[in-house]
């Protein structure tokens, strides 16, 4: 018989809540890593669009500004008089001081219409005839100048930044056009700065723009940056660079939206995932419930209410309860008319042990009687002796059979074992008699003080008549401790001759005993106390003398029908 108990495992529920919480961890996570990694591989790619888009505008915008001053210029040298004037007098030598004080006013009037940064008008010679940017300029030969009116189809070209005369030149759009009159020419030189185009095109892009060769057109760790050629022979290029600092932004706020919105959506899987588990587990743990009552004897229908697989599993439950109660009923009877047939059958052949000196010592007392022998006087006494010794043990049978059929049900209360056992274990304590206990603290449990003193005595007499029977220094030990929270265990060994193989199987049958006195009820009568009790009792075999250990649960017997005693008359 095995007295092992396992601990309490993780409940269904709580099983199902770890599963479908796992399911909403891991799918939620795995959803939102997803999310998260397609939503910042789009705005990567959106920004990274953004920097193509940017580039390829201000491409467009930095030629159509270029195409601009030549478009501007181009009208003037056709068909504005102040072109046409200025050749006619020049061709007619008429340009004395006045007219070229009056052009040097003019052309900067004429460049701020035109909203060019730079205006110059020169003579196919290279004179500066006036100079809207660079008053220094009036009145100087520049051959560069001359050089550009004399190709056959002056346009405009791009200039790169350098110096003329130790002045710096800034890099610049410029446009040209060119009036002819026999062999003279006069020209205008106009040009738009490149740096005020790009600051306006930065701020129309939100991108940074700088010229290649300066200090600013250093790409930034944060920056993602591409190149525009805006003239490939004067190796002009400009630098297109755009922080990452907004997009890294963006994307903080975005993985903070992402974990805020996967954290409510966890919660709320897990939620459902609990009402989920409950209402899975909830008739799942009545059937449990009701399968642990049927084995503490109150058997009661379930009624489940749920899926249809649960209501026809509530269904077979009851329909198995009902079998199961019958069957128990129809066990139980059996069982009870087997015993009661056992312990007949034991209590006619105690019985009829000391019926056969009787009945022989009669016949014999009938015989001399009927002889008038005259030893009758003599073995009369002899013989009355030993058929009232016959008659008290029949007695004492029937007694002892009786106080073991009426053993009353116990009546459990709160009880100290640790009290009971010093009290029984010192009513045993005989010179030379050495009965040690060891006492571990436990629970108060729920027990019949009266009933567990008998256990206690018939068990503790037991082990102190084996131990005295074959040494001489019989020693008892009880031992007392807890078994988890659950249960207390409670051993009585000894170190007496113990019990022998074959016996032990039938040792807690009645009437089965190695003693000279008794009548084999003891045992009987520990295990029906123990059993009724909830508990269980076994034999430990030893390597010398023998162990009983005893397992009661600290919450008492269970509510289990009532067996009511027969009775045996007096």
């Amino acid at each position: 018989m095995g007295l092992q108990r396992t601990m309490p495992s993780v409940t269904l529920s709580l099983r199902l809540l770890l599963a479908f919480g796992c399911v909403a961890v891991l799918s939620t996570s795995l959803l939102g890593a997803l999310v998260r990694f397609e939503w910042r591989r789009t705005e990567n790619e959106r920004f990274d669009a953004q920097v193509q888009g940017a580039k390829d505008g201000i491409s467009l915008e930095i030629r159509a500004e270029h195409d601009a001053v030549q478009d501007i210029l181009r009208p003037l040298c056709k068909h504005d008089a102040f072109v046409d004037r200025t050749l006619v007098d020049l061709e007619a030598g008429r340009l004395d001081g006045g007219r070229r004080l009056a052009l040097a006013q003019l052309v900067p009037e004429e460049m701020k219409a035109l909203r060019l940064d730079e205006l110059v008008m020169v003579t196919g010679t290279g004179e500066v005839l006036g100079a809207g940017h660079d008053p220094s300029l009036l009145g100087t030969r520049r051959n560069d100048f001359a050089s550009i009116l004399s190709s056959k189809n002056p346009t405009g070209r791009v200039r790169p930044p350098s110096l003329y005369d130790g002045k710096p030149v800034s890099a610049a759009l410029t446009g040209t056009c060119a009036a002819h009159a026999g062999n003279r020419t006069v020209g205008l030189l106009g040009a738009r700065h490149i740096q005020p185009v790009l600051e306006r095109l930065s701020k129309a892009y939100g991108v940074r723009l700088a010229l290649e060769g300066t200090p600013d057109a250093t790409v930034l760790p944060n920056e993602i940056a591409q190149q525009i050629v805006i003239d490939e022979a004067a190796g002009l290029r400009v630098i297109v660079a755009k922080s990452r600092l907004d997009l890294d932004r963006h994307l903080e706020t975005l993985d903070h939206w992402i974990l805020m919105t996967g954290g409510v959506t966890l919660a709320v899987a897990i939620l459902l995932a609990f009402v989920l588990a409950r209402s899975l587990a909830k008739p799942l743990a009545a059937l449990s419930h009701e399968v642990g009552e049927v084995v503490a004897g109150e058997p009661r229908p379930v009624t489940v209410r749920g899926t249809p697989e649960m209501r026809r599993l509530a269904h077979a439950f009851n329909k198995t309860l009902h079998d199961l109660a019958a069957l128990r009923q129809r066990h139980a009877a059996l069982e009870r008319i087997a015993a009661w047939r056992e312990v007949a059958r034991r209590v006619a052949h105690e019985i009829k042990n000391p019926l056969t000196p009787i009945r022989s010592s009669v016949e014999t007392l009938r015989r001399l009687k009927n002889r008038d022998d005259p030893t009758f006087d003599e073995f009369f006494d002899e013989a009355t002796k030993g058929i009232l010794d016959d008659v008290h043990r029949i007695a004492t049978i029937a007694s002892d059979f009786a106080k073991f059929a009426r053993l009353p049900a116990p009546r459990p209360a709160p009880l100290d074992l640790e009290d009971l056992v010093r009290t029984v274990v010192s009513m045993h304590s005989v010179q030379g008699m050495t009965i040690e206990l060891v006492l571990t603290p436990c629970p108060i449990v729920r027990a019949d003080r009266d009933q567990l003193g008998q256990v206690l005595t018939n068990l503790i007499q037991n082990a102190v008549d084996a131990a005295q029977s074959v040494t001489t220094t019989p020693h008892v030990w009880v031992i007392l401790e807890p078994e988890g929270n659950e249960y207390i265990r409670l051993r009585v060994k000894d170190n007496g001759p113990g019990v022998a193989q074959d016996l032990i199987p039938k040792l807690f049958e009645p009437y089965v005993t190695t003693k000279m006195h008794g009548t084999g009820l003891g045992l009987s009568i520990v295990q029906r106390i123990v059993i009724e009790h909830g508990g269980e009792i076994a034999y430990e075999p030893q390597p010398t003398g023998a162990c009983f250990a005893i397992l009661l649960p600290c919450a008492g017997p269970v509510a289990t029908e009532t067996t009511s005693s027969i009775p045996l008359g007096e």
